[in-house]
């Protein structure tokens, strides 16, 4: 099977806070969490459901740390879970800051692997 990602994934659960632009990134927001992350998107497990296309934030409390990171990232694919009854979104973040994206590679690489010297 041909692997299409790009960057390596890590299984890891993160609480997550989901907003939209409808709510204006404001208010409550959902709460959901990771099944995987990587520096460029995430697989999130969440009680609701988000079109193919739009755009949310998630805020993104990094696990065993103190760190959060806001992101913006387009659903690109959504699959229901019947059991569970939950959803798992495909989501690509859109736009980082190099301070989001070090942020990421410092929690992932950093604990698991070493911080790689060179990142696609």
């Amino acid at each position: 099977m041909f692997e299409r990602r790009r960057r390596h994934r890590f299984v890891e659960r993160n609480e997550v806070l989901i907003r939209t632009v409808v709510d204006k990134y404001q208010g409550a927001g959902i709460a959901a969490h990771t099944f995987d992350l990587s520096t460029g998107g995430a697989r999130i497990v969440t009680s609701k459901s988000y079109p193919v296309g739009s755009v949310i934030r998630v805020r993104l409390d990094l696990a065993g740390t103190d760190q959060v990171v806001n992101l913006d990232g387009q659903v690109r694919w959504l699959k229901h879970k019947d059991k569970e009854d939950v959803y798992e979104i495909g989501v690509e973040f859109e736009q980082m800051t190099s301070q989001d994206v070090l942020a990421l590679i410092r929690h992932l690489y950093g604990r698991h692997e070493g911080i790689p010297s060179t990142v696609a």
